[in-house]
């Protein structure tokens, strides 16, 4: 299903990407979630992931503390704060991580926590690259409202989670923000 799932996201345009990107950001800035949290995690979206650095610059204007994650270890990743998008480089993978000395946030005071991945369903269960990132660290943000972002193609009926896997609490794509479970 992973191989299925990459297939569909890597044959978006970079025109429905935008287009697709933009609704999705649109909901994320309507929901209770975004505007009671003072904190929020985001990524720095890389190749065909929603591109979510709309709400990142609202979040910031808003004056909210923005976070991202920042590859750490083999299969670790820690949230450091990020103070504007034009202070971006290449990280490990290629994925974008803020210039200079990270800051690190505390997990535990993040309120809302934007989870990427490949494929999930309405119950929660996310299916991400299959490193196990995510996995170690959403456990730590125990006060977070997690929500999985992504397309309506890769919703699925059911996504097979293993007991480490963490739920989503919503779900956001660019034709609704559910509730799950």
């Amino acid at each position: 299903m992973r191989k299925e799932l990459k297939s569909l996201r890597n044959r978006l345009s970079k025109e429905e990407v935008a287009a697709k990107s933009s609704s999705i950001c649109r909901k994320i800035l309507g929901t209770a979630a975004y505007r009671d949290a003072g904190t929020v995690f985001a990524y720095l979206a890389f190749g065909n992931e929603v591109n979510i650095d709309g709400v990142i610059s609202q979040a910031l204007t808003d004056g909210k503390t923005v976070c991202v994650p920042v590859v750490t270890g083999p299969h670790s990743m820690q949230a450091v704060k990020l103070d504007s998008l034009n202070c971006i480089k290449e990280g490990a993978y290629g994925i974008r991580i803020p210039q200079g000395e990270p800051q690190a946030v505390n997990p535990s005071g993040i309120g809302l926590v934007l989870v990427p991945g490949l494929g999930f369903d309405l119950k929660g269960g996310r299916m991400g690259m299959g490193a196990g990132y995510y996995d170690r660290f959403l456990p730590q943000c125990a006060n977070a409202v997690k929500t999985g972002i992504t397309y309506d193609i890769l919703l699925r009926g059911k996504i097979i989670c293993d007991e480490h896997d963490v739920l989503m609490d919503y779900i956001i794509t660019e034709s609704q923000a559910a509730k799950c479970r």
